[in-house]
């Protein structure tokens, strides 16, 4: 039986002050699967960001609410899977109603299972109840506090019941970190995936100290920390880091990304080790960069620390006075390891690194074009007798081989998921004389896919300043212009079928140009990478 109990919000920060909310698409977690969300995604509830209220916005299925909205009068309840995104044990929730005033979920509960590899809905995964059937009043938090603390768990599941609107879902917990067996592999101490956290922060005006630790380099100032400005002489704000386990710190890195006009004039680093949750008054600090160390606008920025000989618990990151960092990264091995020879060289940080934005017709027409159903078209006609709509011209395909040799073909390319999560963009290619399409042929597990494009220098090469990355729905279709870079596709998650129509004559230079190019990154928002299911079978 589940013991737990109602708290208010207020009490929310003193009630999971040590806990992260591991459902935050922030820490990377994902949709898995979705019983309907008819009117609002389901991915809005696990935006890290509050519950917009838009009054007097409406789309085409209703209003528009800024959470996950089931369709009404159902006879058994909807459900949503989610992948965290990180493995951890859980603490509480929040159901929060926020702007569902009269179509909120009247009931929810939630079941958790750990399913690190595999089909997390196949028969065999067991699903344990952690919270039990409860109320939910409209537009407010429902907190819910556990009694103790559940087993490690990688997916959660919460039921609405029976249908309606749930605007955000935490869960909050602590991460179970998954160390490399050898304790002298190099990890970052304070990576929040490796259970570091921000665990006492003088400002958090603008966005939390937490934002320190998470994944990636993030979309904007929105996901660092950045605290209010300060006029008194003298004034400087800090942040405490409890490491993900005790160990030797190598190697600082300081990430001011998209921080151009608001960066720190200074900085100071300092490091400890207690027993103690938040060290206290009497903790004795050592510098490992002084208070005069500078760090610049929009960039990332490396540091040699001394006394590497010593085992620290916690860090504290001090901005002089005031101003926005976006990561930091603590690199170095834990306690018991052996420290290899010195200084360790900076990792491996590429020369470019990007988001994927969702796929639209606007932002790709440099690129292509996107085929898809799209509400918004103007060329649509009735067809069928009356029974469909047909969207015309949805793409320029073009066969311009100069010898007029070019043979339409159409066929289906069957493309394994991405290994690794974040992408690496090594190489592109491009077409000379076609366009080339690509339209998805799911089974209704792939969500999207991937696609990376860039325009060419007046020499022909790529030009990396114009790359971008863009997550396509299974909804909708691309078609590369001719001549545009672009990298092979790429599926997520699942297998992906995709027909693919391009014109070719057997000669390989005329059919496709390849070329190598300096590593790009590409974070992939909400989707995991499962390397089983990209081996060959």
């Amino acid at each position: 039986m589940v013991s737990f109990k109602r708290i208010n919000y207020e009490h929310l920060k003193s009630s999971f002050g040590g806990s992260i909310d591991l459902a935050s698409s922030a820490l990377g977690s994902s949709i898995v699967a979705v019983s309907d969300e008819f009117f609002a995604p389901a991915t809005n509830m696990i935006n890290p960001d509050p519950p917009l209220h838009c009054p007097g916005k409406f789309i085409d299925t209703g209003a528009w609410m800024d959470g996950w909205e089931t369709r009404r009068h159902n006879k058994n309840y909807d459900w949503c899977i989610i992948k965290l995104g990180f493995a951890g044990k859980l603490h509480g929730f929040d159901i929060d109603t926020s702007y569902f005033t009269g179509n909120q979920a009247p009931a929810a509960s939630v079941e958790a299972c750990f399913c690190p590899e595999g089909d997390v809905q196949a028969s065999a995964v067991e699903w344990t109840e952690v919270l039990p059937k409860v109320d939910l009043p409209p537009s407010c938090h429902n907190i819910f506090a556990l009694d103790r603390e559940t087993d490690v768990v990688t997916h959660v599941r919460i039921n609405n019941i029976p249908d309606g609107g749930i605007a955000r879902f935490r869960v909050y917990g602590s991460v179970v970190p998954m160390w490399p067996k050898d304790r002298s592999a190099l990890v970052d101490l304070a990576y929040a995936g490796n259970g570091g956290r921000a665990v006492f922060v003088t400002n958090e005006h603008y966005t939390p100290g937490s934002n320190l630790l998470l994944p990636g380099r993030g979309r904007n100032m929105g996901d660092g920390w950045e605290t209010k400005r300060s006029r008194a002489p003298g004034h400087s704000d800090h942040a405490v880091i409890r490491l993900g386990d005790k160990g030797h710190i190598l190697k600082v890195e300081i990430d001011t990304s998209h921080y151009k006009g608001n960066f720190p004039d200074r900085i100071m680093l300092e490091a400890c080790y207690s027993d103690e949750e938040i060290p206290g008054k009497s903790t004795r600090w050592t510098t490992l960069l002084d208070r005069n160390t500078k760090v610049g606008p929009h960039g990332i920025f490396y540091f040699d620390p001394p006394c590497t000989d010593k085992v620290f618990s916690h860090a504290r990151i001090t901005i002089i006075p005031d101003g926005g960092l976006k990561r930091i990264r603590l690199y170095g091995i834990r306690q018991g390891g052996k420290i290899p020879a010195l200084p360790i060289p900076s990792p491996n940080e590429p020369k470019l690194s990007l988001v994927a934005e969702p796929l639209t017709s606007e932002k790709f027409k440099a690129y292509g074009d996107v085929v898809e159903a799209n509400s918004s078209s103007t060329n649509v006609t009735d067809a069928n007798q009356g029974t469909a709509e047909k969207f015309h011209f949805l793409a320029d395909i073009v066969n311009r081989y100069p010898k007029k040799d070019g043979r339409t073909n159409l066929c289906v390319f069957r493309c394994r998921p991405a290994r690794e999560l974040p992408f690496k963009v090594k190489l592109l290619e491009r077409h000379p004389y076609s366009s080339q399409a690509f339209i998805p042929m799911t089974d209704g597990k792939t969500r999207g896919y991937l696609v990376v494009v860039c325009l060419s220098k007046p020499d022909g090469s790529p030009d990396i300043s114009t790359m971008k990355a863009f997550v396509a729905s299974s909804k909708q279709g691309i078609n590369y212009r001719q001549g545009v870079w672009h990298h092979p596709m790429i599926a997520l998650e699942y297998e992906t079928d995709f027909a693919c129509l391009v014109h070719e004559n057997g000669v390989p230079d005329d059919d496709c140009e390849v070329t190598d190019v300096d590593q790009v990154v590409v974070q992939v928002p909400g989707f995991h990478s499962f390397p089983n299911r990209a081996s060959k079978l």
